[in-house]
């Protein structure tokens, strides 16, 4: 009993410096992206927009740390929420995980936006269908068969299986035992040799 006392005060006391430690972590609650990556962000559009590969390029590389720097930080939040509130830390993260941004708006292909649902849906419907939809016909191909004839499994090939398991083990998903008796594993051999061959010429 002291034992299992001992141990649970153990735990007691790490769950509450870890939630101490969780309090002390000044992190921003809000956005997950800060308005300075944000605003690499917007001038990376910007230079995209504009053609400028180069700059592009160079806004995207140092785009990359920051989001990457800001994911960190919102991640810890979500952490330091879940213990202050007692919920479950693992639920918090796998949610952190799947969670996804919700589009509330989409930019048509004729550079107006639009934010209702409906539109957006036949947006992507209209894009995607286009994407897939192949425009190339291509020739017919008839694959020819070479003729080839699968050999029929040999007893020497069952027998070298048969072999190579123990003797004495437990039978598998099967429930069929290895046999001792070489007649009787000649017997194995054959009958497994017939089986087999349907199966392979398949």
């Amino acid at each position: 009993m002291p034992l299992s006392t001992t141990s649970m005060r153990n735990t007691i006391g790490s769950l509450s410096i870890f939630t101490l430690a969780l309090r002390k972590l000044r992190v921003r609650k809000s956005p997950s992206l800060s308005p300075e990556t944000l605003e690499l962000i917007r001038q990376s559009g910007i230079a995209r927009a504009a053609g400028n590969r180069e700059l592009t390029s160079i806004l995207a590389k140092q785009c990359r740390r920051p989001i990457k720097e800001d994911l960190k930080d919102r991640r810890a939040a979500v952490m330091v929420e879940a213990a202050e509130a007692g919920k479950s830390i693992r639920k918090a993260r796998r949610s952190f995980a799947n969670y996804k941004t919700r589009m509330i708006a989409l930019r048509r292909p004729d550079g107006t936006i639009t934010a209702s649902r409906k539109a957006m849906e036949k947006i992507i419907h209209d894009y995607y269908s286009d994407l897939f939809e192949s425009h190339v016909h291509l020739p017919f191909y008839e694959i020819k068969e070479d003729g080839h004839v699968v050999p029929p499994v040999l007893s020497s090939e069952i027998r070298h299986a048969i072999s190579s398991v123990k003797n004495r083990t437990a039978p598998g998903p099967d429930r069929i035992r290895t046999s001792e008796e070489p007649s009787a594993r000649i017997a194995e051999m054959n009958i497994l040799a017939k089986r087999a061959d349907p199966c392979v010429s398949v």
